[in-house]
């Protein structure tokens, strides 16, 4: 039997004891009597050691609950920075990456417009020897043509002039 059902029957015990007259007393037996609040009294403290048993378990439930609460809060706060820092990193790294690629293609550029004025140079330079080649080869091909036509005019017999002792008579 549980306390509250001792105390129900403490209750009934002086709810039916006889009354004395012209006044609110009540006349108990008294062993009786002891022997209900010795009742009481043995199952009180079991009672009361579940009772401090519970608000014990009840307090440890408590500060394991708030505890876990602020891990968890403090977790999503640091997962939070963690992801505001990942982004600011990411968008850091965008910009860095976006700058590169400028300088890199400023720098194909410059590259470029360098590599294109060496070559303009270079062709410039190569167009004024070939044309240099073809003045002196158009030079010397004159004078070969020359030698050539003065070679022919001395290789041709004049017409005038025969020899006989180099000709055959003629039948």
């Amino acid at each position: 039997m549980d306390i509250f059902a001792r105390l129900d029957k403490l209750e009934d015990f002086i709810a039916n004891s006889k009354r004395m007259p012209l006044s609110s007393s009540v006349m108990v037996h008294e062993a009786e009597f002891y022997d209900l609040l010795d009742d009481i009294r043995a199952t009180l403290p079991n009672e009361l050691k579940q009772a401090r048993l519970i608000a014990k378990d009840r307090d440890r439930i408590f500060s394991e609950a708030q505890r876990k609460e602020e891990e968890v809060v403090a977790s999503a706060e640091r997962r939070a920075e963690q992801m505001m820092q990942d982004t600011e990193i990411v968008k850091q790294a965008e910009l860095e990456r976006d700058h590169m690629i400028d300088e890199a293609q400023e720098e194909a550029r410059r590259i470029i417009f360098d590599a294109e004025d060496v070559a303009d140079r270079i062709f410039g330079e190569l167009e004024a020897s070939l044309i240099e080649v073809k003045d002196s080869t158009d030079e010397i091909l004159g004078r070969i043509t020359n030698w050539r036509e003065k070679l022919r005019g001395y290789a041709e017999p004049a017409p005038e002039a025969e020899y006989e002792y180099e000709r055959e008579p003629e039948e």
